[in-house]
């Protein structure tokens, strides 16, 4: 995963110029998060399979998404961060933004994708309650 990142820094990163639904989309099947991204769409099919067969496991997989949400998030950080150190970036050279922003934008898309399947799953469980 590190080389990824540090080869997407040194041959100029991917074109993510506009930010739209196309830009989203290359971001969230970047090799880079492609294992989490199938993660949250295998997350997704059992949310829509719990909603219909087991109502009592809505909420616990949208827990789910949301932990895997905050590691992928805290190991993405982590390898972006080890790959400026091997660039050899510090305080002194000043961080471009770009650089930052390149790094960030594919583990921001597959946290997007987190925080809808979380907020599906409470719409679910609101929904499937009994009424009063």
């Amino acid at each position: 995963m590190n080389n990824a990142i540090y080869d997407m820094i040194q041959n100029g990163g991917a074109d993510y110029g506009f930010v739209g639904l196309s830009t989203f989309f290359k971001a969230l099947f970047s090799p880079l998060v492609l294992p989490y991204t199938i993660i949250m769409i295998l997350l997704l099919i059992g949310l829509c399979m719990a909603a219909y067969k087991a109502p009592r496991w809505v909420r616990p997989i949208g827990q789910i998404s949301m932990i895997v949400l905050l590691l992928q998030m805290t190991f993405g950080i982590i390898q972006l961060y080890d790959c400026y150190q091997r660039l050899g970036f510090n305080v002194e050279n000043r961080w471009s933004n770009g650089y930052i922003g390149m790094g960030m934008k594919p583990f921001i898309s597959v946290a997007i994708i987190g925080v809808i399947i979380y907020l599906i799953s409470l719409f679910i469980s609101i929904a499937q309650k009994p009424r009063i």
